[in-house]
């Protein structure tokens, strides 16, 4: 249905509110009276669906999406966006073909221990990349001496019900575990619940704060010639209303690949990753929020691990 542009499980909404009733909720690109379905090629959604007995109510919100990572002009130039030895996560890093995203942290090959920077598809790929292409730190869009920047290579790379992501090697750098401004190293993967608190570090708005509003969440998004639309699997993040960002963005193009992290009973960030952050909401959408895939189909996927392997490995981390 060329009208929905997501379907997810989150709590209904009623008089512009959200109620504690768990349903089965769809976005659309455009609400409409029943008459009028037929000439937008969509079809009346269900009030509920029947499963294993028991009768799940839908919700209908319009809502479109669009993946983060057009890159708006700036002014200025931050430490997030220049060339650094070691690299941290929460830094300016793409495939040589692509404007700029960032690294969401640092994992290693299941099989042989090498490090890699885990960052999205769309960042370390993209729709002309192939596996072998140059990655740079920062990306193209922030120092376009590519030649004077090379990081490593792309290794792998997924996009799919799985998630978009990629990892790419470090070979012309040290590098460091740290997020960068949270303070903490991924140790743990989680997965999120409606209603956890969650925060990132990325390359365009630095640190956010947000919370899980939709889980398993399926989105299409049009990611241009020649890979057009595609079905990405995930969780929906919405602003943490006791620490809104001051420009009301929790993020922006140039954030992607960022990782969303748990955060603990005391407010600050936890070790546990909860979701590798690949796109925000489209330029037609007053509402804010996020875009996340599950941390476990990530490191599955592309056959990752957050423990290195091998002493020597384990010596690279600064």
């Amino acid at each position: 249905d060329n009208n929905i542009s997501s379907v997810g499980i989150g709590y209904k909404w009623k008089d512009g509110k959200p109620t504690k009733e768990i349903s089965i909720q769809f976005t659309v690109d455009r609400k409409a009276a029943p008459e009028m379905l037929e000439s937008l090629d969509t079809k009346e959604i269900p009030k509920s669906f029947v499963i294993d007995g028991v009768e799940i109510p839908t919700d209908v919100i319009q809502r479109s999406y669009e993946a983060a990572f057009k890159i708006v002009a700036e002014g200025t130039t931050d430490t997030r966006k220049i060339r650094v030895d070691p690299i941290v996560p929460g830094i300016s890093v793409a495939n040589k073909s692509v404007s700029a995203g960032t690294i969401g942290c640092i994992v290693f090959d299941k099989q042989n221990g090498s490090p890699y920077i885990l960052s999205n598809w769309h960042v370390l790929n993209g729709p002309k990349g192939k596996i072998g292409d140059d990655v740079v730190q920062p990306g193209p869009h922030d120092d376009n001496r590519v030649q004077l920047n090379r990081l490593g290579k792309l290794v792998r790379s997924h996009l799919g019900a799985a998630g978009d992501c990629a990892v790419a090697s470090i070979e012309d750098r040290a590098f460091g575990q740290e997020i960068l401004q949270l303070g903490v190293k991924v140790e743990q993967l989680g997965e999120p619940e409606l209603g956890d608190k969650v925060i990132k570090s990325g390359r365009t708005t630095a640190v956010t704060h947000g919370i899980v509003n939709r889980i398993h969440t399926v989105v299409k998004i049009d990611y241009g010639q020649p890979v057009g639309e595609q079905a990405i699997g995930g969780f929906e993040i919405g602003p943490d209303k006791d620490n809104l960002p001051g420009n009301g963005e929790i993020s922006m193009g140039g954030d992607s690949g960022s990782v969303w992290m748990f955060k603990a009973s005391n407010g600050k960030p936890s070790k546990i990753m909860a979701g590798l952050h690949f796109a925000g909401e489209g330029a037609d959408d007053p509402n804010e929020h996020a875009l996340a895939c599950y941390a476990k189909s990530v490191f599955e996927k592309l056959e990752v691990t957050l423990t290195p392997s091998s002493p020597a490995a384990a010596r690279r981390c600064r």
